[in-house]
């Protein structure tokens, strides 16, 4: 009888495991495993950050999240061609653009982005802002320096996907 009662707190304890984008604070919060952190980078209006797994690939996330890749948004200020960017020009290899440094690349937007300083991690995935919590809305990848992580079977494939953010983080 015990057996069978120590079973259903187990079972049970399972089924109330955080989700990525669930809310904390601290890293027990998104529990006792180290599966999850709690990212408090960008604390909402209440202080709380949310629920994440670092360091991602993808196809990996939980099925209520996508792995993203972030570029640091403070440094996306040098223009760039992602159509001409480190494309040799002819079969002696000479370059047609090098606008970016060594240690980045060039975003579809124009813009050059570190990839040394780059994060991935697992979102909550979205349609509407009404799937996110309060105080975070829906958005799309694709611009700002956010991407779904590159499929390593067509890394060159953009990908888009929409996950939550803070409403702070504009």
């Amino acid at each position: 009888m015990l057996a069978l009662a120590l079973l259903a707190l187990s079972l049970s304890a399972l089924g109330c495991q955080p989700q990525v984008g669930d809310k904390c604070k601290r890293a027990t919060d998104c529990g006792l495993n180290v599966i999850r952190q709690c990212d408090v980078s960008q604390r909402d209006s209440k202080g709380e950050g949310e629920c994440i797994v670092e360091n991602c690939s993808f196809g990996v996330c939980p099925n209520e999240a996508e792995c993203v890749k972030v570029y640091a948004s403070e440094f996306l200020s040098i223009t760039c061609d992602p159509e001409l960017e480190d494309i040799p020009m002819s079969s002696e290899g000479a370059i047609l653009r090098d606008d970016c440094l060594p240690n980045e690349v060039c975003l579809p937007e124009g813009l050059c982005a570190d990839e040394i300083r780059a994060r991935t991690s697992c979102r909550r995935k979205c349609k509407t802002d009404k799937n996110c919590r309060s105080n975070y809305k829906c958005v799309g990848t694709g611009v700002g320096g956010l991407y779904v992580a590159p499929d390593p079977a067509d890394p060159i494939a953009e990908n888009f996907a929409r996950i939550c953010v803070p409403r702070d983080a504009d």
